[in-house]
Formats: structure tokens, C-alpha cells, sequence
């Protein structure tokens, strides 16, 4: 699938679109992620059903997306899957005349021209793709509470936290110790 029909997916026409619930499905893989220039997902597939619900003024959008995504540990540098599944929610409100910074605000509310002949998700999926993703991803821990990355890099990283220096405990501590705070 090429960029142009990648980027067509994700508009949703308004004009002459009565009101009405509509929904939506489209698939966020590796050509959005890449379009998308996610370089923090290798790979996956986030299926997103979108439902439009358009009152006279009003389009309320609600995104559903699930489904998995791989990245790099951030422990071992190996692939881990992830699974997501979340939920985001834009309101869209048509007005005759859209003011300037009208849409600075409040992410999650839009302002368009009622004339508007379609709305465009596209850095929308991508934004909040973004920010579901976790800020520290490694590899799930066994039922034991043992990391399962990979065992080379792990024994690596154990004997590099072994062979640390101790460090003496700074001596201005221990007479912070002999305080006796008043209850």
C-alpha cells in the first residue's frame, strides 16, 4: 500500500454526511508505522475501529485500538512484543468561522469549519499511539520474578553490578542518625 492510501484511511468524509453513528476500521501496521516515523516500533498491528457520531454541530469520535507492537528492550536491546489495547475520544465542533488558535487548547477538542469536507485522523492515531506506548519497556519477568531477557546480556549486566565498587557510607549521615526528632 503506498503513502497516499495509507494517509486516505484515516480521513473520514463529513460533508453530506447526515447525522447518525458511522464506524470505522483500519489497520495501523508496520507502513503507518514507518509513515508515521515511530522509529520506537519495530513492528505489529494495531486494529482501530473508529465510531463517528455526528450531531448537527457536533462529531464526537471514539478510537478503539488493539493489538500488538514490538520494540526494543531497553535492558537486553532484543524484540519484545507488547500488547495494547486503549481507548481515546475527540470531540469535533463545526462553527461557521474558525478563529485563530481556536485548537491550541485542548487536544482532545477540535475546531473546524462547518463547510469542512473531511476530517483528518491520521496525526491523530499517531499522537496517541505515542503516548500509550510505555516509557520503560523490557521483557516480562517470570513467575519467579526473574527477568527473562536475554541470559548472555543478563550476566553481562549482573557481573558489571557486582564488581561495583561498595561505597563507604558518607559519615555525615550517620550523625543525622543520632537525631532525636520531638514528637
Amino acid at each position: 500500500m503506498d503513502e497516499k492510501q495509507i494517509r486516505e484511511d484515516f480521513k473520514l468524509r463529513l460533508a453530506g454526511v447526515e447525522d447518525g453513528t458511522y464506524c470505522f476500521s483500519v489497520c495501523c501496521d508496520k507502513e503507518f508505522f514507518e509513515l508515521a516515523e515511530i522509529s520506537e516500533i519495530q513492528d505489529g498491528k494495531l486494529d482501530l475501529r473508529i465510531e463517528m457520531v455526528r450531531n448537527d454541530k457536533l462529531i464526537t469520535i471514539s478510537m478503539h485500538f488493539e493489538g500488538e507492537v514490538v520494540m526494543t528492550c531497553d535492558r537486553c536491546l532484543l524484540p519484545v512484543n507488547l500488547p495494547m489495547d486503549f481507548d481515546s475520544h475527540l470531540v469535533v465542533k463545526l462553527v461557521p468561522e474558525v478563529e485563530e488558535g481556536a485548537n491550541e487548547d485542548d487536544d482532545d477538542m477540535w475546531v473546524m469549519d462547518e463547510n469542512a469536507y473531511e476530517v483528518d485522523l491520521f496525526h491523530y492515531a499517531y499522537e496517541t499511539i505515542m503516548l500509550a506506548l510505555p516509557h520503560r519497556v523490557v521483557h516480562e519477568d517470570d513467575p519467579d520474578g526473574n527477568p527473562t531477557c536475554d541470559p548472555a546480556v543478563m550476566d553481562v549486566l549482573n557481573n558489571l553490578s557486582s564488581t561495583s565498587k561498595e561505597k563507604e557510607p558518607d559519615p555525615r549521615w550517620d550523625a543525622l542518625k543520632n537525631l532525636k526528632l520531638e514528637d
